[in-house]
């Protein structure tokens, strides 16, 4: 059937006709369109009126169904106008319900008393949750509801629930390090976490006293979970020591924070990074083999196997049995999305329908999305979910032929499978790993090739038989075999992370770019007949532009950090390498930068300093840093931009170039500078972050 684009209309009716059964999978896409809608808005919408609007379309949606006027095309529009505003309107009442008291600026060191929510493992250290803060400490300021404190000290004897009394500094949870970056302040906002800070010394515990008795404590059941994972910790730390030890507590836990630098380096460069985020895999895993487990003894039983209908049984038990392995691994995002996979799955071989389809993905999407819209935004998320309907969608299509009667035919069955997932996860993934890392593992299908079988046969089995042994006392019977296997993974990752020219990096592209490419996936998976190759367009215009147009910053600039980097080919030069590493680290990744080196590593004839101001010349124009306000005279009247953490004299901006100062920097945040032929492209970070509740106190 030829269509020509004059008769889009036609086309559309023709997708409609092919794809009925099919359309239902794009709810949550267009649930999600409005919440993306909402959280790239650069003010805070009037939820009130966005949900009088929505209810109109809907009430109208109503009124036309009931009249028995239905026009395709309408119907379709009135249909996904609603959902999208309904999307809109749920991340705007979300956001409202969640708020909690914000820090107003850095206060500290000064004592302060709150109850432990969560203690985690660091490197080094503990990391602390604290709620039911005393007014000790904040005097004029918000207390928030909790605050994350993080110490070098590991300190024994401390335990969830207990109050603790510690001198700590805190500040407001940051900004983004660069325009358009990721933005901690938000991600704090829907955990309602005010402050963050750390400890300075060693804490004092306070018992079980009465302090914040008189609220409701709906944190109980949380901190039941939390000293189960924390006596789990101590029971690991006795058996195992190093990444073995770190790597069992990840698994056991959820708990990632005292895994080294190194070897979260090496795992991540080889690929298996998706193993310490405890997702679809290991919870498919632990529902497979409670299921099959629980089934199989319960065949045992004739009296039992004769009487009742004990598969359906066995998945009523798994998913109870697995929300209490999520509530043990503190219900990471990509855990709840697995979960919801999986209490959909069972569900339905409760009710005698098909488990996995595409339809149990979508259901499990929009509950998540309705429940806690901020999720669309989150990498968990969008890695989840991308892998997931990939997979699904390919293997609608796999030939499910007899595997073969040999031994042999089954394992090469077995390895075929394992190739195509890993080929076909890695590929969904890969705009999203670039989006939010900037940097994709090429060899990590020859790692996942020996490590996901490797976690299906050996580790998750240990690891759940590492439960049941724990009550007993007997868990070095589990957790010794289990930091051998975490020895041969480790092992595995080093060796796949030494190959040369191993990552593929691209430095930061806009978010339009990540939804393009969504859309055309979401078209190619989710449809089924031959409309959906139309998504392969999409896909191709994705990888020009990002292969094409790119738009590197040449100057980075950091007024709280002190930091200013200069990008000059694939390497970044920096004014001060030994401070605000973290900053300096986010700016490399960003911009795909090979290494970071001293500014004073440039060429003479492209910098030259004083004790005053550094001279530097970037494509034709002269850039001056000013160090001391004895440099605004001169620099003023010859440089093109003047860039300080100082306050500019308003002389100086008269001038005819462009004055980024203490000012500046202190309202917008930290700044990039782009050269370009039209002049230069000024971005900041409030100017991406807009005016929204995660960002009214940014000092």
């Amino acid at each position: 059937m030829k269509i020509s684009w004059l008769q889009f209309p036609v086309l559309l009716d023709f997708i409609f006709q092919q794809e009925r059964n099919r359309l239902l999978n794009w709810l949550p896409v267009f649930v999600a369109m409005g919440i993306a809608i909402y959280f790239s808005l650069p003010y805070e919408p009037n939820t009130f009126l966005l949900s009088g609007i929505c209810f109109s379309i809907w009430a109208a949606i109503l009124f036309i169904y009931f009249r028995g006027v239905i026009n395709t095309r309408i119907w379709f529009a009135l249909i996904s106008l609603a959902l999208i505003s309904s999307g809109v309107v749920l991340a705007g009442v979300r956001t409202a319900a969640i708020e909690a008291p914000i820090l107003k600026y850095e206060i500290g060191p000064r004592f302060i008393e709150g109850r432990i929510i969560s203690i985690e493992p660091s490197s080094p250290g503990q990391r602390y949750l604290l709620g039911d803060l005393s007014n000790q400490g904040f005097h004029n300021q918000p207390i928030p509801k909790f605050v994350r404190l993080r110490s070098n000290i590991r300190q024994e004897g401390i335990d969830v629930g207990e109050v603790i009394r510690a001198r700590v500094v805190l500040k407001p949870p940051s900004q983004p390090a660069l325009p358009l970056g990721f933005n901690f302040a938000r991600y704090a906002y829907f955990r309602q976490i005010g402050a963050v800070g750390y400890i300075w010394g060693r804490v004092e515990n306070l018992g079980h006293d009465n302090l914040g008795q008189d609220k409701e404590h709906l944190q109980n059941v949380g901190i039941f979970w939390s000293k189960t994972r924390n006596e789990i910790v101590r029971k690991v730390e006795h058996h195992l020591e190093g990444d073995e030890r770190d790597l069992a507590i990840t698994f056991l836990t959820g708990q990632k924070g005292s895994i080294s630098r190194r070897t979260k380096d090496n795992i991540r460069k080889s690929g298996l990074a998706h193993l310490l985020a405890i997702s679809g895999l290991h919870m498919g895993l632990v529902a497979g083999i409670i299921f099959f487990s629980l089934r199989f003894c319960m065949a045992l039983i004739p009296a039992v196997a004769l009487r009742y209908p004990i598969k359906k049984i066995a998945a009523l038990l798994t998913l109870l049995i697995c929300f209490c392995y999520l509530e043990l691994i503190a219900m990471p995002l990509s855990a709840q999305r697995a979960y919801m996979m999986a209490g959909v799955s069972l569900f339905a071989i409760m009710c005698d329908r098909q488990a996995i389809s595409m339809r149990t993905v979508s259901v499990a999407a929009l509950v998540l999305l309705i429940l806690t819209p901020e999720v669309l935004i989150s990498a968990s998320f969008q890695l989840s979910f991308a892998a997931v309907i990939g997979l699904v969608a390919v293997f609608e299509y796999y030939d499910r032929r007899d595997p073969g009667r040999s031994f042999l035919e089954r394992a090469f069955t077995g390895l075929k499978v394992t190739v195509i997932c890993s080929l076909v996860a890695s590929l969904a993934t890969a705009p999203f790993v670039l989006y939010h890392f900037h940097t994709l593992p090429l060899y990590g299908i020859l790692a996942n090739l020996f490590a996901v079988p490797f976690t299906a046969m050996v580790l998750m089995p240990l690891v759940l038989l590492s439960y049941l042994l724990i009550p007993f006392g007997l868990e070095g019977l589990s957790l010794i075999p289990l930091g051998w296997a975490f020895e041969f993974l480790l092992w595995l990752a080093e060796l796949v992370a030494s190959i040369p020219e191993g990552q593929l990096k691209v430095s930061a592209f806009p978010v339009e770019y990540l939804a393009l490419i969504s859309v055309g996936g979401l078209w190619l998976c989710l449809f089924n007949g031959k409309p959906r190759l139309l998504g392969l367009i999409p896909i191709v215009i994705f990888v020009g532009m990002v292969g094409i147009t790119k738009r590197e910053p040449d100057i980075l600039i950091d007024g709280k950090a002190g930091l200013i980097a200069i990008k000059k080919g694939d390497d970044l030069f920096i004014n001060q390498t030994r401070r605000a590493r973290f900053t300096s680290g986010v700016w490399q990744r960003s911009l795909a930068a090979i290494s970071i080196n001293n500014w004073h590593d440039l060429p003479q004839n492209t910098l030259r300093c004083d004790q005053s101001a550094c001279l530097f010349t970037l494509k034709g124009k002269t850039v001056s840093f000013v160090k001391n306000g004895t440099a605004f005279k001169e620099d003023c009247l010859k440089a093109d931009y003047i860039i300080t953490t100082l306050k500019s004299p308003r002389w100086c901006r008269g001038k005819g170039n462009l004055v980024i100062d203490y000012w500046d920097l202190r309202k917008e945040g930290a700044h990039s500078v782009t050269m370009s032929l039209g002049g230069p492209e000024l971005s900041t970070v409030m100017e991406g972050a807009g005016q929204r509740p995660w960002t009214k106190f940014r000092k």
